[in-house]
């Protein structure tokens, strides 16, 4: 039994690498694209991607978007993960160093590699640089109840202030 999902919640977030976003043109069309994401302090999740996707030309036009992070090795009927609404930004360019920085100085938890985000900075900054970093501010989690025999969703607080 689990006792906290909010600290669950947290741990999901820690230990995967991959998140799916979801997200829609200005017809309502959806899109869905998987990406790499590292997080804050506050849990805010932060990708690269090229601007001229699909998803971050939908998150240009409407920054609402809903993702899920889960790690698909998980036994069959055993799955937890997270469902999240939130609005999605492109950095500023005075915000895309310190975007960098939280992206790449992450040790990712598949293989554990890390990054010196330094290396990076000036890649990334340049004006002729290939990608732009976004940022997305969880507004609504969920997951489904691990304690719970019934596949049922429950709200849960990533921030412990919330």
């Amino acid at each position: 039994m689990v006792k906290n999902l909010n600290e669950l919640a947290r741990e999901i977030i820690k230990t995967n690498q991959y998140l799916t976003i979801a997200s829609s043109n200005r017809k309502g069309s959806p899109w869905a694209s998987v990406v790499v994401y590292s997080y804050d302090k506050d849990w805010n999740l932060y990708f690269l991607s090229i601007p001229s996707s699909n998803h971050c030309q939908n998150i240009k036009n409407n920054k609402k978007v809903v993702i899920a992070i889960f790690d698909s090795r998980q036994l069959f009927g055993q799955g937890v993960g997270l469902q999240i609404e939130g609005d999605a930004t492109e950095a500023k360019p005075k915000d895309t160093a310190k975007f960098i920085k939280i992206y790449f100085d992450r040790k990712f938890p598949y293989d554990g590699s890390s990054h010196n985000s330094e290396d990076y900075i000036k890649q990334f900054t340049d004006k002729g640089s290939v990608y732009g970093c976004y940022k997305i501010i969880p507004r609504k989690v969920w997951m489904n109840d691990p304690n719970n025999k019934i596949d049922t969703r429950v709200a849960v607080k990533l921030n412990l202030n919330d």
